[in-house]
């Protein structure tokens, strides 16, 4: 999975954090079963599912930790990555709209920070300006690429 640099540093610190947890949960399996009866009894078994969630999201955390590719912001311009700003025409509606290209850690639909693997990312991804690209997802629909500027 392609990451910039800053958020390649926000999921090693999930997992520092999740790592953190681990410490403090098993500290309450531990008073837990001082309280006698583990068939019984809840805060012990609520405290076992808390330590199996917490594993399962360490294991995905040092996953993704390892399997990450970080990247920089490009040096061309001329072909919609990570880490650049699209301006695109929406063909049907003629509605211009403008997105940065972020990952999957660092997105915000909302104010137009969309990861490259939503459908419209990935659409975008590798085309150059004056392109039209079609967009397969729900309501497929088509965008010309009217500008591309990387961020500094």
């Amino acid at each position: 999975m392609k990451l910039t640099e800053g958020s390649f540093d926000i999921l090693k610190k999930r997992l520092a954090k999740a790592m953190e947890d681990d410490s403090e949960i098993i500290i309450e399996i531990e008073e837990a079963r001082k309280q006698g009866d583990l068939s019984e009894n809840a805060d012990y078994s609520a405290a076992m599912e808390k330590k199996r969630s917490n594993d399962a999201l360490i294991r995905d955390l040092r996953k993704q930790v390892e399997n990450a590719e970080v990247v920089g912001s490009p040096t061309d311009n001329s072909v919609v990555t990570i880490n650049t700003i699209v301006k695109v025409l929406k063909i049907k509606t003629n509605v211009v709209k403008t997105y940065q290209i972020g990952d999957p850690i660092n997105t915000d639909p909302d104010v137009g920070i969309i990861s490259e693997h939503s459908p419209l990312g990935q659409a975008l991804s590798g085309h150059k300006t004056g392109e039209v690209v079609n967009i397969q997802c729900r309501v497929p629909y088509s965008v010309k690429i009217l500008d591309i500027k990387t961020i500094d």
